[in-house]
C-alpha cells in the first residue's frame, strides 16, 4: 500500500444496475461496491497518510448504513439490525479524528475571519487540537486494527458473497429493484417535502437537523439507483438536492463547531493552556460562527422553495411515480 494517494481509486458510485433483477441481489451489489471503497481506505486512515482516507472511509460507512436502513425489506431483519449496529460503531470510533481534521483543515480560515490583532492569539488552539489529535489517532488506529473490526469485515464480506436464496419470504427481496427504487425514492422525497414545508421561523433547530438526515437518505437513494433513470433527468434533481443539503449542513456544522469550541475554551482554561487573549479570540470566532449560522437559518426558506418548486417537483413525479402510485397518492 506504500505510495497510495487519495483519489487513486474512485469513491464515486458508478453502478450499472439491471432494473429487472431481484432487489436483494442488486442491494448486495451496491453494498459490495461500498465495501471495496471502505477497505481501500483502511490502511491510509491507520497510517494517517492524508485526511481524505478517513473521510472516504466514513462516507462509505455512512452510505452502507443508509443502504441497510433505506432499501427496506430485502434482507432479514436480524441481519439488518446486526450490521447497522456494527457499522454505527465504526462511525463512532472514527468520529473524533475526523472532527479534529475538520478544525485543523479550517484553522487558517478561522484565523482569517478574525480581526488582524487577534489572529496570532488563536495559535494555542492549534496546539491544543494537535495534542489531542495524536491521542485520538492512536485510538483510531487501534480500533481499525482490532479483532472486532476484522471480524466485522469478514462476516460482512461473507454475507455479501453468499448467494441469495432461490425463494425468500422477506417482502421486497424478490421484487424487481426498479420497483423498489421507485417506491423508496418516492417515499423519501415526499417526506423531505412535507418536513421542509413544516419548518417555520420559530422551528426548533432539531427539526432542521432531522430534515438534513432525510435529505441525506434521499440523496444516497438517488445515487445508489441513478443508473436506473435517464442521466439527463436525474442529474439535475441530485444537484438541486445537494444545494439544499449544503445549506442545511452549513447551518448544522456551524452550530456544532461553535458548541465544541466553547467546550474547548473551558477545557483549555482549566488546563492553563489559554491566556485571556486566546479566550477572547475564541469567543470572537464563536460569535462569527453563530452569525453565519443565523444567516443560514434566515436563508432556508428561499433554498427550500427551489426544491419545492412546482416545476422541479413535476420532474420527481415524472421519474419516480408510476401510474398506479400516482393514483394511490391522490
Amino acid at each position: 500500500m506504500v505510495g497510495r494517494v487519495p483519489g487513486d481509486y474512485s469513491s464515486k458510485l458508478d453502478l450499472r444496475l439491471d432494473g429487472a433483477q431481484r432487489a436483494d441481489v442488486v442491494t448486495k451489489q451496491i453494498l459490495s461496491t461500498l465495501l471495496v471503497t471502505l477497505e481501500a481506505n483502511i490502511q491510509g486512515a491507520i497510517a494517517n497518510w492524508d485526511s481524505e482516507f478517513l473521510h472516504d472511509l466514513r462516507v462509505a460507512t455512512r452510505r452502507t448504513r443508509s443502504a441497510l436502513s433505506q432499501i427496506k425489506a430485502v434482507f432479514p431483519e436480524d441481519v439488518v439490525g446486526r450490521f447497522k449496529g456494527e457499522f454505527a460503531w465504526v462511525q463512532q470510533v472514527t468520529g473524533p479524528v475526523r472532527d479534529l481534521d475538520v478544525y485543523l483543515l479550517a484553522f487558517d480560515d478561522y484565523q482569517a475571519s478574525l480581526p488582524p490583532e487577534l489572529r496570532s492569539k488563536l495559535e494555542p488552539l492549534r496546539d491544543f487540537l494537535l495534542a489531542h489529535y495524536e491521542r485520538e489517532q492512536a485510538r483510531l488506529a487501534e480500533a481499525l486494527q482490532s479483532e472486532s473490526f476484522k471480524t466485522l469485515l469478514g462476516s460482512w464480506r461473507d454475507f455479501l458473497q453468499r448467494p441469495v436464496p432461490s425463494s425468500s419470504v422477506v417482502p421486497s427481496a424478490m421484487q424487481p429493484i426498479k420497483a423498489v427504487a421507485d417506491g423508496r425514492i418516492r417515499s423519501m422525497a415526499k417526506r423531505v417535502r412535507a418536513e421542509g414545508r413544516a419548518i417555520r421561523d420559530d422551528s426548533h433547530p432539531e427539526e432542521l437537523h432531522e430534515l438534513r438526515k432525510r435529505c441525506k437518505n434521499l440523496r444516497y437513494l438517488m445515487e445508489f439507483f441513478r443508473s436506473l433513470y435517464p442521466a439527463a433527468q436525474i442529474k439535475p434533481l441530485i444537484k438541486q438536492l445537494k444545494v439544499l443539503l449544503d445549506h442545511l449542513g452549513a447551518y448544522q456544522d456551524l452550530a456544532v463547531q461553535a458548541h465544541h469550541l466553547e467546550d474547548m475554551a473551558e477545557q483549555m482554561q482549566a488546563e492553563g493552556r489559554a491566556t485571556p487573549a486566546t479566550l477572547l479570540a475564541m469567543g470572537a470566532l464563536v460569535g462569527g460562527m453563530l452569525q453565519r449560522q443565523q444567516a443560514a437559518r434566515d436563508g432556508f426558506a428561499e433554498v427550500f422553495a427551489a426544491f419545492d418548486d412546482a416545476e422541479h417537483w413535476a420532474q420527481y413525479r415524472a421519474l419516480f411515480w408510476t401510474l398506479e402510485a400516482d393514483k394511490s397518492s391522490r
